[in-house]
């Protein structure tokens, strides 16, 4: 059994959740047994369709040493393999308690601290990689997957085809939550744009936006504004459209693996760094921080129109990401954790 310790809600990055089950998925494949564990009774709609068990804690999501009278409780009821837990808001301690009860997996996006674990998961790019080499190995203990090709992707980004032309559109993705409405203002702003005046705008709404009725009033204005949600094929977008606008986070990675140019966007502190390690690696163009920047839609916009009017600076992105990204870190994760159960 493997227990996945993750939240989504409308504080928490939908990303948690989504790679997780990407890394569920790949174990399922493998024959391994998996259950969902949250703290409240919040997008766990996504859980069942992907057909996982869960439990909710009904404890607080932002306190996790509180809870763990209650996970080792559960702990000491069943017998697990693996408890991989995905949450910013795992301590040190809270961690290490576990450790001492199960084989703690944990993903880790920031490697800021020292953490008494069975396996770390890095495979954001981060300034303080080159103390961590790439690859799998291990150090003092911990079995660390380490660099891009371990970003635990949904299968269907395992086996992707290029054999069709994009369409003259572009995909616009901003989060889950989307507090700034950067969507909204950037519909307001580029589709005024005379160079981005042939383009289709796809628009994926995140499930808890909360400008979702404005939205439908701009697509309900403008033919050329389309709005996607709750869609199971986010990979097909990202297929179709010629460039892209995303805020930051993994959906960086799975543009990455459909090779789709794109501007991004932070407005969280935990997507900062990783946004301009992306850009640093040429792999994309950052905007910036929209919570800092009055004109994000007009920087954000003028940028798209770098990749609009140049096919040349689109093909070279489009190498260098599908270079970096495979698409098959779920099944590295998932052999990972398949191994050690035969070995320990």
């Amino acid at each position: 059994m493997i227990v996945f310790r993750v939240d989504a809600n409308e504080q928490v990055a939908t990303g948690h959740l989504m790679r997780t089950l990407s890394i569920a998925s790949a174990c399922r494949k493998r024959g391994l047994t998996c259950e969902f564990w949250l703290a409240e009774e919040k997008e766990t709609e996504r859980i069942a369709k992907a057909g996982f068990p869960y439990r909710i804690l009904e404890t607080r999501w932002d306190a996790l040493e509180d809870e763990l009278p209650v996970m080792k409780q559960r702990l000491q009821a069943q017998p697990v393999d693996w408890l991989v837990v995905d949450s910013y808001c795992a301590t040190v301690r809270y961690l290490a308690e576990l450790n001492r009860m199960v084989p703690v997996f944990y993903v880790d996006d920031f490697r800021r601290e020292h953490y008494e674990v069975s396996a770390l998961l890095q495979y954001i790019p981060c300034r303080e990689r080159q103390k961590t080499p790439e690859g799998l190995h291990e150090k003092d203990g911990v079995q660390y997957l380490t660099g891009l090709l371990y970003a635990p992707l949904r299968e269907e980004f395992s086996h992707l085809s290029f054999d069709k032309p994009r369409e003259k559109s572009i995909l616009l993705s901003t989060g889950g939550t989307d507090p700034y409405n950067m969507a909204g203002r950037i519909l307001a702003y580029g589709t005024q744009m005379q160079e981005l005046q042939d383009y289709l705008w796809h628009v994926i709404v995140g499930s808890m936006n909360r400008n979702e009725d404005m939205l439908r009033e701009l697509a309900a204005a403008n033919p050329k504004i389309i709005l996607h949600k709750n869609i199971p094929d986010m990979w097909r977008y990202m297929q179709q459209c010629e460039v892209a606008v995303s805020a930051g986070g993994t959906t960086l990675l799975e543009l990455c693996a459909c090779g789709i140019p794109t501007v991004c966007f932070a407005f969280a502190d935990n997507q900062l760094e990783f946004a301009e390690e992306m850009a640093e690696h040429n792999l994309l163009i950052y905007a910036g921080d929209v919570r800092e920047k009055d004109d994000a839609p007009h920087v954000i916009c003028e940028n798209l129109v770098c990749y609009t009017k140049d096919a040349g600076k689109r093909a070279q992105s489009f190498e260098r990401m599908r270079r970096l990204v495979d698409g098959k870190g779920a099944e590295r994760i998932a052999a990972f954790l398949q191994q050690y159960k035969r070995d320990v």
